[in-house]
Formats: structure tokens, sequence, C-alpha cells
């Protein structure tokens, strides 16, 4: 969940470490310890990596409010979502009919909606727990198995049924996921109607103001 500048920041802190590490060497050395200088100074810049990573998480998640533990467990369920989201995108090449590629397309923007939502406001995590944990890995296994079935083109009943069986849970769970996008949301859309109520009372109260002082 550390953005970009964080990414240069740090990698910037690395840089002058292994930059110091190697002059400090050829400055403080001679003859076959400077030999050593490159894989000092390679060794320096990775500590450096690791130290100012754990640093600059721990500050991220003092700002967030969030426990040293729940920044962990958030940040690795973006990371196995957004994986999820590769395997589903995967998919597109797979499927042999518009309305699945539709399907699939759609569970796949809605997925990167809640994940983006709760990559900048990582609270929102536990109002969309049920995504992470399942919607979204069984919108994964579901469409491997439907386009699966479908590359196939085995003949029968039973297969036939299965596919209808298996498109059916799939609209079902796009449905859901779109509830869970509305849940993810849900928070912003009552603090927009707070707002909204309280705009419109303070114009009242200045049309109020307006009239009596007309009169």
């Amino acid at each position: 969940m550390l953005g970009p500048m964080n990414f240069l920041t740090r990698h910037l802190i690395n840089f002058l470490v292994f930059i110091t590490a190697l002059a400090l060497t050829f400055i403080n050395f001679s003859g076959i310890v400077t030999m050593l200088a490159l894989p000092l100074g390679v060794a320096a810049y990775f500590i450096s990596n690791k130290i100012t990573f754990a640093i600059q998480k721990s500050t991220q998640s003092k700002k967030l409010g969030l426990s040293k533990s729940e920044y962990n467990l958030i940040e690795a369920q973006l990371k196995q979502a957004r994986a999820h989201i590769q395997a589903l995108n995967q998919q597109y090449i797979r499927v042999r009919s518009v309305r699945s590629f539709k399907q699939i397309s759609e569970m796949s923007k809605l997925a990167k909606r809640i994940i983006n939502i709760v990559q900048t406001n990582p609270h929102k995590f536990y109002a969309v727990e049920d995504f992470f944990y399942a919607h979204l890995p069984s919108a994964v296994q579901l469409s491997d198995k439907y386009t699966l079935l479908t590359k196939e083109q085995v003949p029968g009943t039973d297969v036939h049924l299965a596919l209808e069986d298996t498109r059916k849970t799939l609209k079902e769970l796009q449905i859901t996921i779109e509830d869970d996008l509305k849940n993810a949301l849900s928070s912003d859309i009552e603090n927009l109607k707070i707002e909204l109520d309280f705009a419109k009372m303070s114009n009242e109260k200045r049309k109020d103001r307006l009239k009596i002082g007309g009169e």
C-alpha cells in the first residue's frame, strides 16, 4: 500500500548508502580490501532497502490508523486479489462467446474498482472481506471451469447442464460483486448525503435570513 513516492524515496536512500559504502571503503582501505568495495556496497544497498521499507510500512500503518498485523493482512489480500484478476483476465482468450467475454470483463472491472478503493482507504477492507476471501476466488475458479468445459466441446446432456449451472452461478457472483462494490462505497455515499443535507439546510437558512431582512 506504499505509493510511488515511497518507492522512489526508498531507492534514492539506498543508492546514497551504496555510494557512501563504496567511498568509505576506498578512503579507509587499500589493496585487496578495496576489491570488496562493490560487494560491500551491494550488501549495504539491500540492507538499507530492507530497513527503509520496514520503516515506511510502519509509518504508513500508523498514518492509516492500522496495527502492523492489520496492515500486513490487507496488503497481502490486495496482492492476492491482483493475482486473481490476472487469472480472470487470462480467461478472455479462452471464452467462445461474446456474452461470456462481457461477463468476465464486467467482473474484472468491478473487482479492480473494489481493489482500488481498498488501496486508497484500507479501512474499507472490512466492509468487503467476503469479496477477498470468497467472491473473487470463486469467480476465478468458476470462470476457469466454464471456459474449460466450453473449450472441450464434449457433447452430452450432463455437460450442457453443467455449463448452464456454471453460467447461472457466474451471473449470481457478478451481482454479488456489484453488491460488494456498493458496500465499499456505502460510507462515501452516506457522507455525501449528509453533506448534501447540510448544504440544503444552510441554503434554507440563508433564504430565511434574506426574507427576514427584506421584510
